[in-house]
């Protein structure tokens, strides 16, 4: 992938469009990047990233902090890219988050994310997602990949190199994909934890099973580790039990058979007895109700003779009603008709009388309305007079209320520089003091170490520094010199006085450059509004003149609120005029029917009124209503008479029927009991009594063998049943935790390795083996990076940590002993064999370009001299290789340039120099 134009707009510190020609810079070699403090440099960087992958290079920044702060409000932010790949160029355009201006009206809208790959064949694909995952499967790497081979970043190159295992295996995780092996420890460590689950369920299973094992009073069953001998013994004592319910079994067999004997003597002594009862019940029955029988004779043949006295009479009164009763329908019809008509006259009255009064309010609707349509006419014109002065006021008040937001924003950012000033040279004080004592320890400490050596010299022998056989002059001990440990303390200071010195001084600057920005905006925003340019006064001018813009807004719309009401008003009166007349019309058309209708009611009634008197004569009662009285009346006499006839009858014959069932049974009952036997009745009952209580007793002792047998069968077969899978898991967890505990690097007295770390141990060394090619040019042959092999400590991972050894003196050294200059160094050539080995896993990934983001700084002139070279090497197969750096050396010794200038107003600028 190689990059051919960048375009930015309003993006970062750039506030308008900007438009880097890469094809400029040629098809490989080195270019620097260069400019001031915050001027945008890593923004390049943040861009080609942003336009590939939707992300900034570096975690630090987000993508809704792209928008730039410069840029004006109508300016769209997004980033273009143009890069060639497989010799065919691609067309990238990506847009972030943003507000801007709405298209119509004042308000502010969200600009949504969105992203378009334009690919040679002239197809588009679209969307975030889509674009992001389109360029990964085209390139062949994902953001974290590309980052870690293309994008070399100070800060995490330096993590890679004295990260410690666990961190250093996270990333390798992410790069070489080794997750699968971490997933295969997870599993067979989950597996292991499942089978000593099932395990454990089976365990307390069987021990609930022996809690569950009944034995009889006093019996002991001895417990044991094996299950084949707790199941011998469980078995023999249910075989004991099962024995002996048998013979209950047949105690009771002999009980019941005797017991079932004495039952039936006893029904049969106990019938005898009942029927002496019953006959003693029947001859009481018999003689109470004699004289009941007697009585219901008398009141049957007393209602026998009314019914036939008195029951033709009244059927005859009852069919003379009946064949009269049509004429008393038809004299009915005719008096509802009438009173119909009669109601249908005084509705249609009451309908005339309401729509003439409808009709004299319309009336005064209309012609008031007229009045008020006519007056109202001007009103819609000066509303939208009033709209439009508002809307210019508006736009005036948030002119001025930004332009005092900018003002306090001003002062408190002037607050900010002064005391970032402060900080800056209180802190670079301290910096000079740091450096003049570590450079007297430092000096120390290296005449301390030439005095050792010369105190080992001896005549005739070779010195291990200069080779020389002779030491006229040789280096004495230095008194009071600082150790090695001592010295790295300080070295450290003085590299964290530097870096926080220099993070002062990007502030300051930062806070400057953005003072002087806002400070031009206030100015010329300022003019625009009030005409002044004094700073002293624009507060004071912007207050006072927004208070008068707001005193006449509110003018003006107490006026539109009186307006849209009148507005409101008329429309009403439009709408609702022609409604009225029509109703007008419609309600008079409706009084002429309602008066029609009143003149055809009032003959009708008068017709009916003469029909009424001729059907008046043929009643005999005077209204249907007494004639159905009268019928009601008579019909219900007939019924009674009836009723009361049959009800007697029927008592009487019960009675007679009762008496005589009883009189049979008395007959029968003294027939049996004079030919039953006599037995002794007490005697049975206490013989039956002492059967049932030793029955009582058999069958008690019997449900306990029985439940206490059910009990331990159930337990003996829950265990027989566990007691495979019980040795089957035994075994099996033995090999799986064992397994488990290989692959985590948990085994007892060896290094903490785990199978994934293993994996990537063999990708650390092939990187090593490719950044020492690097690193031992870089540093003239003193340095090689190595693998640490022996763990610090038996408790925490270890395989990924690094050592270094010293070619000077043969020495081998933990990587963070290292300089500042020399981890660079390190960490670059570390960066570089990661990228070559990224490169080779990945296969057929066409990578033609690289950056390399600030470290040069703490290099000494060979040192600076050996990083070129080893770069200028690394761009010479087809790659070319940009580097941000401020260092003044770079400049004169890389031709091709990118430089970036903050501008005082309107962000920053970018220029090819080639």
């Amino acid at each position: 992938m190689l990059p051919k134009k960048l375009v930015m707009s309003a993006f970062g510190p750039y506030a308008g469009e900007v438009d880097i020609d890469f094809s400029k810079l040629g098809k490989k070699g080195i270019y620097l990047i260069s400019g001031d403090t915050g001027a945008g440099k890593t923004t390049i960087f943040d861009a080609l990233v942003y336009a590939l992958y939707g992300e900034a290079s570096g975690p630090v920044r987000e993508t809704n902090m792209f928008r730039s702060k410069y840029a004006s409000t109508d300016t769209q932010t997004y980033v273009e890219l143009i890069f060639c790949y497989g010799n065919r160029d691609y067309r990238l355009r990506r847009n972030p988050e943003y507000e801007r201006p709405a298209k119509r009206g004042s308000k502010i809208v969200v600009e949504k994310p969105a992203a378009e790959l334009f690919l040679p064949d002239g197809e588009i694909v679209s969307g975030v997602k889509e674009v992001t995952q389109a360029v990964a499967e085209l390139i062949g790497l994902d953001r974290a990949q590309f980052t870690q081979i293309a994008m070399i970043a100070q800060g995490d190159f330096l993590r890679l190199l004295l990260s410690p295992t666990k961190e250093r295996s996270d990333i390798f995780r992410k790069i070489f994909n080794t997750g699968l092996y971490r997933f295969l420890q997870e599993k067979l460590k989950k597996e292991a934890e499942e089978t000593a689950k099932k395990l454990e369920s089976i365990k307390r299973d069987i021990e609930h099973d022996k809690k569950n094992i009944q034995l009889a009073e006093n019996a002991v069953l001895e417990d044991s580790p094996l299950l084949s001998e707790l199941i011998s013994k469980i078995s023999e004592y249910t075989n004991k039990d099962r024995k002996t319910a048998e013979q209950i079994s047949k105690k009771i067999a002999d009980n019941e058979e005797k017991l079932a004997q004495n039952n039936s003597q006893l029904g049969y002594a106990a019938s005898m007895e009942k029927i002496k009862q019953e006959m003693a019940l029947c001859k009481t029955e018999i003689e109470k109700n004699i004289p009941f029988a007697q009585q219901l004779e008398k009141n049957y043949k007393e209602a026998k003779e009314r019914y036939d006295k008195e029951y033709a009479a009244a059927i005859e009164v009852i069919a003379g009603i009946k064949d009269n009763m049509g004429t008393y329908d038809e004299y009915d019809a005719v008096l509802v008709q009438e009173k119909e008509y009669v109601s249908q006259l005084a509705v249609m009255a009451q309908k005339e009388e309401a729509e003439c009064r409808q009709l004299k309010i319309l009336s005064k609707q209309i012609e008031e309305g007229k009045k008020q349509q006519s007056l109202l006419q001007e009103a819609m014109l000066k509303k939208e007079q009033c709209r439009h002065r508002e809307g210019i006021l508006q736009k005036q008040l948030e002119d001025l209320q930004e332009l005092l937001v900018n003002t306090a924003d001003y002062n408190a950012l002037l607050n900010r520089y002064k005391k970032a000033c402060e900080a800056y040279k209180a802190e670079q004080g301290s910096q000079k003091v740091i450096h003049a004592e570590c450079d007297k320890m430092e000096k120390a400490y290296l005449d301390e170490q030439a005095g050792i050596i010369a105190s080992a010299l001896q005549d005739g022998r070779p010195c291990p520094v200069c080779g020389s056989v002779q030491h006229p002059q040789p280096a004495v001990l230095v008194e009071n010199a600082p150790d090695k440990e001592q010295l790295d303390i300080i070295k450290k200071k003085r590299q964290m006085a530097d870096k926080k010195v220099s993070e002062l001084s990007m502030r300051a600057g930062d806070l400057k450059g953005q003072l002087s920005a806002l400070d031009g905006q206030i100015i010329k925003k300022a003019e625009q509004l009030l005409g002044c340019r004094e700073r002293g006064r624009i507060k004071e001018q912007a207050a006072e003149s927004q208070k008068n813009a707001d005193r006449e807004r509110t003018v003006i719309r107490q006026e539109m609120d009186k307006l849209q009401k009148e507005v409101l008003l008329k429309e009403k009166l439009d709408r609702e005029l022609p409604l009225l007349s029509g109703k007008y019309d419609d309600i008079g058309e409706k009084a002429k029917e309602y008066q029609q209708k009143k003149a055809v009611l009032a003959a009708n009634i008068e017709n009916i009124g003469e029909k009424k008197t001729e059907k008046a004569k043929l009643l005999t009662y005077k209204d249907k209503t007494e004639a159905v009285k009268m019928l009601e009346n008579k019909e219900m006499h007939a019924v009674l008479l009836e009723k009361q006839m049959n009800e007697a009858q029927k008592k009487f014959a019960e009675k007679e029927n009762f008496l005589s069932s009883e009189k049979a049974k008395f007959t029968v009952l003294r027939g049996q009991l004079e030919k039953s036997s006599t037995l002794d009745l007490e005697k049975l009952k206490s013989m039956r009594a002492s059967l049932t209580q030793a029955k009582k007793e058999l069958t008690e002792n019997q449900q306990l063998i029985h439940i206490r047998m059910a009990a331990n069968e159930k337990a003996l077969k829950d265990i027989i049943e566990q007691k495979d899978s019980y040795e089957e898991l035994t075994e099996q967890y033995i090999w799986q935790l064992d397994l488990a505990q290989t692959v985590a690097g948990m085994q007892s007295g060896k290094s903490k390795i785990t199978l994934e770390t293993y994996i990537q141990m063999q990708y650390f060394d092939r990187i090593i083996e490719r950044a020492n090619t690097r690193f031992m040019v870089m540093s003239a042959g003193q340095y090689e990076l190595i693998r640490k092999t022996a763990a610090q400590d038996m408790r925490s991972q270890s395989g990924l940590e690094l050592d270094v050894i010293d070619h000077y003196n043969g020495s081998r050294r933990s990587i963070k002993t290292l300089s500042g200059g020399e981890a660079f160094k390190a960490s670059l050539s570390l960066a570089l064999g990661l990228s070559d080995e990224i490169q080779s896993s990945a296969g057929g990934i066409q990578l033609d370009t690289m950056f390399v983001d600030e470290g040069f700084g703490s290099l000494d002139e060979e040192s600076l001299e050996h990083a070129v070279s080893v770069l200028n090497t690394l761009a010479q197969g087809n790659k070319l290789i940009g580097i941000i750096s401020h260092v003044g050396e770079l400049k004169q010794r890389i031709d091709k340039q990118i430089k970036v200038s903050k501008m005082p107003y309107g962000g920053s600028r970018a220029e090819v120099i080639n």
